[in-house]
């Protein structure tokens, strides 16, 4: 089968078979790999190229993702998924990762800390989104116990900041409650706190 190129806008070269296009890439990449020395090639070549391009602008894909923030290995593989065949996915996450541009223990302690600070979260709340991008048990845990978790104060500091007026009536409590189960809160100490926070106004019956 015939091999060729031509240039595509800025430094995209877009790769023929036969006269019929089949992929593009980047100069940079493709002159500096054996293809652009080849007038001919097989199929088992050609194979060979299609995962190679591709794993070329997964990595290339997630570069840019990572430049925008930081991603643990499973979120930035899905990711990638989503456009490239799993082969080249998997290619490019393990060089960003031997490039230390993914880490996931670094990934980890940065995002529980956004989590416990930005949103509030609980450490069981933290735990589990932390599990949800892939980041093993171990690694999690440590990653929590570098928190302030003094979850008490905590909900004192949010009742007071964000709920004060929704403690009045029995339907805003209940919101006010589950709101704070579902940030990881544990349900005895958030009965404690939004007692103190009422301090003698009798709110128990909202609570059986």
């Amino acid at each position: 089968m015939k091999l060729s190129v031509k240039p595509g806008r800025g430094e995209k070269v877009h790769v023929y078979i036969d006269d019929e296009y089949r992929m593009t890439c980047d100069g940079n990449y493709w002159y500096s790999e054996k293809w652009h020395k080849l007038k001919e090639i097989d199929e088992q070549e050609l194979v060979e190229l299609e995962n190679s391009v591709n794993s070329r602008r997964a990595f290339l894909n997630g570069m840019s993702l990572l430049s925008r923030r930081a991603h643990s290995k499973k979120e930035l593989l899905l990711k990638l998924l989503q456009k490239y065949p799993e082969q080249a996915a998997q290619q490019a996450v393990e060089r960003l990762e031997e490039l230390l541009l993914i880490d996931d223990e670094k990934f980890a302690y940065h995002y529980a800390q956004e989590l416990a600070e930005r949103k509030k979260f609980a450490p069981k709340r933290i735990e589990a989104e932390l599990k949800a991008k892939g980041i093993d048990s171990q690694t999690a845990r440590k990653a929590i116990n570098s928190l302030d978790k003094d979850d008490f104060n905590r909900i004192i500091l949010l009742i007071n900041s964000k709920y004060a007026n929704k403690l009045s009536d029995e339907k805003d409590l209940r919101r006010t409650v589950n709101s704070l189960l579902r940030m990881g809160y544990n349900y005895s100490e958030i009965k404690k706190a939004i007692s103190t926070v009422k301090e003698g106004i009798g709110c128990d019956e909202y609570y059986e």
